[in-house]
Order: C-alpha cells, then sequence, then structure tokens
C-alpha cells in the first residue's frame, strides 16, 4: 500500500537482450523479479542472435515483450548500432502513443497496472555490447534511466578486446546505476570520475545463471557427447572473439590440436561459433582427430553441464573465466588482456594468449601435474557467491519505492545519488514514485 492507501502498481523495468551471453546473465534477474510485488519486467530482444538467444529465455519460461528484428545478414557494427538505436527509439514512442517529444525529467511509470502503454521506469543494459551502448544512448536520449549490469570491467586498452572496451566505457557515462560484479569493478569506476554513490556491488549474475543451469536435467543434444560422464577427462574450448580472427584464432587451434595429439586419452570439445568466418580459422586443424568432438554451438544448459563435467576449460570468452572457477574448473584465457585480472590474482585463471606453444605447454602441464592442477583449481572464485540478482532486485525496489536497503557483497549504492543522477528532482518519495502521467 502506498502513502494514499491504494493499491501499489507495479514499475516496469525494460530489459534489453542482444546476444547469448547477455540472456544468460539476465535470466536470474528475470526469473527472481517474478517474485517482486513491485518491478514488473519487459523483456526486449533485439533480434540479432535470435537462434541463441530465444532456447536460454524458453528454458526460463520467459516469452519477449519485443523483437526489434535488427538481424541481418553481413551487418557491421556500425549497422548493429543504428538498427538499436531506432528500434528502441520506436520501442519507446509506441509506449508514448506515438509521441516522439522528450522529457524534461524522467518518470517511474504511469500507475496503470498492466496496460501495454504504461511507460518504464528504467532501462537494464547488460554489458559490453554495441547493441547494449546503442540501447543506453537511445534511453538516456529519451530521458530513460540507464542501468548498467557488469558495469566496471576495465583493460586500459579500448583496442582489446574491440569494441568491447570502448561500448563499457561509454555505457559508464550513460548510466545512472553501476551493477559491479566486484571491488575491482567498482574502483575503476571511480578512478573514471563515477560518482561511488551510483555504484552498487552485486557479485556476478553469470554465477547464478551457472547454478540455475546446473538445476536443470535435460538430455545431451548431440549423441557424442553421451558417454562423457564415464570418467575420462574432459578439456573444453571456445574460441570466437574478434580481435583473434586470422592468426589468433589459428594459434588457439594449432595449440588444441597439439594437446589433443600428446593426449589421446583425454576428449576434447569445442562448440564452433556459427559465424563461418570463425568456423574456417578453427575447423581445418582439428577436423579428424580421434578424440575431438567440433560440436554445432550448444545450449547454456549443455554448456554448463560440460563445463562442470571438464578438467580444464581453454577460452577465450570473457564469461568463462567467471563461471569456469564457480563450478572448480580452471581457465586458460586466450587473450592478451583481460577485464577481469581479480581471477588471474586469485590463482583461477592463467592468461595463455593465442601462441599455441603456450596453450600447448600450460595445458598440458595441468593435465599432466597433479600438484600444479590441485593448487589452481583450489583457489577461490573472485566473481561471486551466486546471490547477485536477489541483490539487484532488492535493489530496484529500494532505489524505487524506497524500501529495505539490498544485502552486500561489496560497497552499496546511495539512493539519493542514484536518482539525483537519473534527472529527478528530489522532492519526496511520493514525487519520485508518481512520476509525470499521460
Amino acid at each position: 500500500m502506498n502513502r494514499r492507501g491504494s493499491a501499489r502498481a507495479k514499475v516496469r523495468c525494460l530489459i534489453v537482450i542482444g546476444t547469448r551471453p547477455e540472456a544468460i546473465k539476465l535470466v536470474p534477474i528475470l526469473l527472481a523479479l517474478r517474485k517482486s510485488q513491485l518491478i514488473e519486467p519487459y523483456v526486449v530482444t533485439t533480434g540479432q542472435h535470435r537462434d541463441l538467444v530465444d532456447p536460454v529465455l524458453a528454458l526460463a519460461g520467459v516469452t519477449p515483450n519485443a523483437d526489434l528484428a535488427i538481424g541481418k545478414p553481413g551487418q557491421t557494427i556500425n549497422d548493429v548500432t543504428v538498427a538499436t538505436i531506432k528500434g528502441i527509439d520506436d520501442l519507446l514512442g509506441d509506449f508514448r502513443g506515438g509521441r516522439a517529444e522528450r522529457r524534461s525529467r524522467p518518470r517511474m511509470g504511469v500507475h496503470s497496472t498492466g496496460s501495454e502503454r504504461q511507460f518504464p521506469g528504467f532501462v537494464v543494459v547488460h554489458g559490453d555490447t554495441s547493441s547494449a551502448f546503442a540501447a543506453g544512448l537511445a534511453s538516456i536520449q529519451a530521458r530513460l534511466p540507464v542501468v548498467h549490469l557488469e558495469a566496471g570491467l576495465r583493460t586500459g586498452n579500448r583496442n582489446s578486446p574491440f569494441p568491447e572496451e570502448l561500448n563499457r566505457t561509454l555505457l559508464s557515462c550513460i548510466a545512472s546505476l553501476h551493477l559491479s560484479p566486484t571491488s575491482k569493478n567498482r574502483d575503476a569506476l571511480v578512478g573514471e570520475g563515477v560518482n561511488p554513490d551510483t555504484v552498487f556491488v552485486t557479485g556476478n549474475t553469470g554465477i547464478d545463471a551457472l547454478k540455475w543451469a546446473a538445476s536443470l536435467d535435460l538430455p545431451w543434444p548431440d549423441p557424442r557427447l553421451e558417454g562423457l560422464e564415464d570418467g575420462r577427462e574432459l578439456v573444453v574450448v571456445t574460441a570466437h572473439r574478434r580481435e583473434s580472427w586470422g592468426a589468433g584464432l589459428q594459434g588457439i587451434a594449432e595449440g588444441v590440436r597439439r594437446i589433443a595429439v600428446a593426449r589421446p586419452d583425454i576428449t576434447i570439445v569445442l562448440p564452433l561459433h556459427p559465424n563461418p568466418r570463425v568456423r574456417s580459422y578453427i575447423e581445418p586443424p582439428l577436423a579428424g582427430l580421434a578424440n575431438v568432438v567440433l560440436s554445432d554451438a550448444l545450449d547454456y544448459v549443455t554448456f554448463a553441464r560440460l563445463l562442470k563435467l571438464a578438467k580444464l576449460a581453454i577460452s577465450d570468452s570473457g564469461g568463462i573465466q567467471e563461471e569456469g572457477p564457480s563450478v572448480g574448473t580452471p581457465v586458460l584465457v586466450c587473450r592478451d588482456t583481460t577485464e577481469r585480472e581479480e581471477g588471474v590474482v586469485a590463482g583461477t585463471l592463467r592468461m595463455v594468449g593465442t601462441n599455441p606453444d603456450v596453450i600447448a605447454a600450460e595445458a598440458l602441464e595441468l593435465l599432466n601435474n597433479p600438484v600444479a592442477y590441485a593448487h589452481m583449481q583450489g583457489a577461490q572464485n573472485p566473481f561471486g557467491d551466486g546471490f547477485a540478482s536477489e541483490r539487484i532486485v532488492q535493489a530496484f525496489e529500494h532505489l524505487i519505492f524506497n524500501g529495505p536497503a539490498p544485502q552486500q557483497f561489496g560497497p552499496p549504492f546511495n539512493r539519493e545519488s542514484v536518482l539525483a543522477d537519473a534527472g529527478y528532482a528530489f522532492e519526496s518519495d511520493e514525487a519520485v514514485l508518481a512520476g509525470d502521467r499521460v
């Protein structure tokens, strides 16, 4: 009940999902929002990777409310950015009944529960993709407050990874609430001039997602994966990152080939990215090796199960750097830089780049040396405890309805500072909650 005694309507939260990693890390928040009596999610998919995103959402019983349908063959980064900005702008215009004018300050939503025309109170974007940056830019231009999930990851080199480092840095200039996985991420934001009172350290929702996925019992989608639980050692490999296209991916594939030849008693599973260019670098050195399984892209639940079974992961992915250690799987990172230095310091990650000599040597050291392996496997995961999503939803309720402050994983945020950054004249809770009406 609000102060006037009437039932309190939910505030709509726009959640934008472009890629499978975004879907994976946003699903736990969507599941947690189902329990909220105050916040209603409105899920928007960009449509750029529909075949990868929709199955993840379906596993969680989530049907998108809107699809921007921006995916086109041969798109450039700028194509994705422009299409996302237009798609979000058109969607916000639909909420306004076709009116495109901007507002002088944000509103927290029109109090008409269940109305498809209810304007959202805020938008959540995740991570570092061009679609996430574009959605944030389109939203802030419409005076819709932006919440950035997984904020503050940095390598310090805007060309590595590209364009991810640039996108997440730009989003930090846009967001009013920064949800950082670790205190190190918070420190990076503060060092760039972000108000520390607008940063909340939550842990990473990727850990929450892995717990959820591990609880699902589904059959193996590829018959070649059956029998992996028979005790044979398993290595999981992923490679796709744009800055590695060419010599980098070729180096990763050659390193994996050498591991397979040196250890014919292990099984290596490498789910191939759907991009044909990526496949052209990976397949030639590995095709025909009896102990290498080159599968199509795997659904998240299957991959989570593989990662849990694996003795070792070799990857240029960002999320696996957090997910592997959460299930006790050491990760060799095939990149020259990482925005997850905490794992390197803790010992759960080891940087190996794309040099095949280094990749093979480091992997075989861990596979052949039980002492070295036990030391790396036993390192403590610094990236989360599996309860980030509950903290985040509680933060939303605290921010908008002045509910109880969320439980802490790291330093908290200040409600008044976030509202002020979003453009609210902090007159009273009732004024903030009521917003503007149409």
